[in-house]
């Protein structure tokens, strides 16, 4: 038979092994406890970390977003400054034919004889009217433009009157006309006239310093710009 020591015995190791058993017991869970609270930290951090994943793309997104429209913008800029320059090219060219007139024809190409003027009276200081013509052409111009004048034998003191006048709503010399005058002589042998549309007529006399009953025979050539 056992004796109450050994029974004592007995009893003090089951207690001794029940509180190794919860001892062990507790140690466990607490390590479980601080393996969860582990992954539960990894699994924040990696949540963490998705989450700034996430707001990175969605700004690459955004900036990828905004790039596109720019250069859509830019795109359209560049469409709008390629017309802008196609037109004021276009608009260059066309002033530039504008100012060239690139149209031109001869209306006149012929041997003129003109003979002493009847009237110098474009030398005195009380003229009121131009030097009487001795020759008087006439023209109907279809557009603007302008023609250019040119004779030939121009020597010494000899003169040549060109009066141009057209139709206009002003008064000259007391015509219902206005007109443009001009000198051909030996240092201005071609001169230019602006012209308008509708009928004109060109007078041209005569008159040399030196002779003034000398007469005037050369070739005179009229090309007509429009």
């Amino acid at each position: 038979m056992r004796t109450k020591e050994e029974d004592g015995k007995r009893k003090n190791r089951v207690a001794i092994l029940i509180i190794g058993l919860s001892i062990v017991l507790i140690l466990a869970i607490l390590a479980f406890s601080m393996q969860i609270t582990n992954l539960q930290h990894r699994l924040t951090q990696a949540n963490l970390t998705i989450a700034q994943e996430h707001s990175q793309i969605h700004n690459l997104t955004h900036s990828l977003a905004q790039a596109n429209a720019t250069v859509i913008d830019l795109n359209s800029k560049l469409i709008q400054a390629k017309i802008t320059m196609a037109m004021q090219k276009a608009q260059i060219t066309n002033l530039t034919n504008f100012l060239n007139l690139n149209e031109s024809q001869v209306i006149f190409n012929n041997s003129i004889l003109i003979l002493p003027s009847i009237s110098i009276c474009i030398f005195s200081p009380n003229c009121q009217y131009p030097t009487v013509a001795n020759i008087t052409l006439h023209f109907n111009f279809a557009h603007a433009g302008y023609i250019v004048i040119n004779t030939t034998n121009i020597t010494g003191q000899n003169y040549i009157f060109l009066f141009l006048t057209q139709n206009y709503s002003r008064t000259w010399f007391g015509t219902n006309s206005s007109g443009v005058g001009g000198i051909l002589n030996f240092s201005v042998r071609s001169i230019t006239m602006p012209v308008l549309p509708g009928p004109a007529t060109l007078k041209l006399s005569y008159y040399n310093t030196t002779n003034p009953t000398a007469s005037y025979e050369a070739r005179l050539t009229i090309t007509y710009h429009s």
